[in-house]
């Protein structure tokens, strides 16, 4: 009998003390003042951010009555129990994604229902944080820091501040060497900075760090694309001769490949020259772009076995740019096509050789001189 007139007078408080419908709003107008992650426990955290999810503005719920007790659920949030004259959280609280990468959602779910401003405080903070993690070289977190601040500007329609951001994460991941990230953020980066005139330098950068990124991994064709997407954004910029080295980057490259990409190269090495000719400090680029494409001609000429087109080739490039005609790259030329016409092997090793010995050059142009001494010699013995 005791113990049933203890739970009768419990029941008789609790239906007494039932928090009604206001009182459940007034308990989250509260809560929207309340700062979170001021506690030690991770648990206590976890419920005040859940809440912050759901407090501004204020959710959509279902409120019901038990008498003795009352529940509100929240619409995608957490659940509350009332009784005694308090609220509590009893269940719903959703974990984040932290993953980091670029392709995740976005921003935090807490962000969800916040203010502009508050919502411009939590990406900042990611930046911050993501900055820290960055001076202490622990890249791999400061990489998604900086992710997660990018998706969250982009959300916002802040561009700039998102390509800002994942261009960040592109430099961390590349000190991290982890280059396929640092390849994918660097592209969303470069995405959005070329969107905008005034960034769209800054774009071009990027591509040509993808280029890099690229050729260092043997995807020629992927590297090739990208110092075409760089030059073609150069291209928009006026005065943009500074800007030589990647059109040589990118010639260069076209030569390498061969194949299908020679004429390209020709054409690339054509235009530098042109671009050159009329600026003082550039006027190197003129020879050696123009040595460049009549190496690839040499080349295309021994590949047809034909000669007839290269001695015109030359001269046609020593009318447009008579500088071309005291350039060692002329004379190598020059010599070699006289030579291979007279079926003089010997002057053409020697001319290829001392060419070789006397002036630093890449690889490919390398193999086209051996391909031309390789020539001259079965010509010479009638095997052609």
């Amino acid at each position: 009998m005791l113990k049933l007139a203890l739970f009768a007078a419990l029941c008789a408080v609790c239906y007494k003390t039932n928090p009604d419908e206001e009182s459940f709003k007034k308990y989250m107008e509260e809560k929207r003042k309340e700062k979170t992650n001021t506690t030690n426990s991770k648990v206590l955290n976890s419920v005040n951010n859940a809440i912050s999810q759901v407090v501004a503005p204020l959710p959509n719920y279902t409120y019901n009555n038990y008498s003795i007790c009352s529940l509100c659920s929240v619409d995608n949030g957490p659940k509350f129990i009332g009784f005694c004259n308090s609220w509590i959280p009893i269940g719903g609280v959703k974990n984040s994604d932290n993953s980091g990468s670029s392709s995740s959602s976005g921003p935090s779910s807490s962000s969800q229902g916040l203010s502009s401003a508050e919502i411009e405080k939590e990406l900042e903070g990611y930046v911050i944080s993501g900055n820290k993690e960055k001076a202490q070289k622990n890249y791999k977190e400061a990489g998604k820091l900086y992710v997660k601040a990018a998706q969250g500007y982009e959300k916002q329609n802040n561009t700039n501040e998102a390509a800002i951001n994942y261009e960040n994460a592109f430099k961390v991941y590349q000190s991290d060497e982890n280059y396929a990230r640092a390849y994918e953020n660097a592209r969303a980066s470069a995405n959005l900075f070329a969107n905008n005139e005034r960034t769209i330098s800054r774009a071009a950068r990027l591509y040509e760090s993808m280029a890099q990124i690229s050729k260092a991994q043997k995807n020629l064709k992927s590297s090739f694309e990208n110092y075409t997407s760089a030059v073609e954004l150069y291209n928009k910029i006026e005065n943009n001769n500074s800007t030589m080295q990647t059109r040589i980057a990118q010639a260069d490259l076209a030569a390498e490949m061969g194949d299908d990409y020679t004429e390209k190269a020709i054409g690339l090495f054509e235009d530098i020259a042109k671009r050159s000719a009329n600026e003082p400090l550039l006027k190197y680029n003129v020879t050696s772009a123009l040595g460049k494409a009549s190496l690839l001609q040499l080349n295309k000429s021994v590949n047809k076995n034909n000669f007839d087109d290269f001695s015109a080739t030359l001269d046609k490039y020593i009318d447009a740019y008579p500088v071309f005609a005291d350039s060692a790259e002329y004379d190598l030329c020059h010599d070699v096509d006289i030579a291979i016409t007279i079926d003089n092997v010997d002057a053409v090793k020697d001319l290829c050789t001392k060419y070789k010995q006397t002036h630093n050059i890449s690889e490919w142009q390398s193999t086209i001189i051996d391909k031309v001494i390789k020539y001259a010699e079965k010509k010479a013995k009638s095997i052609l």
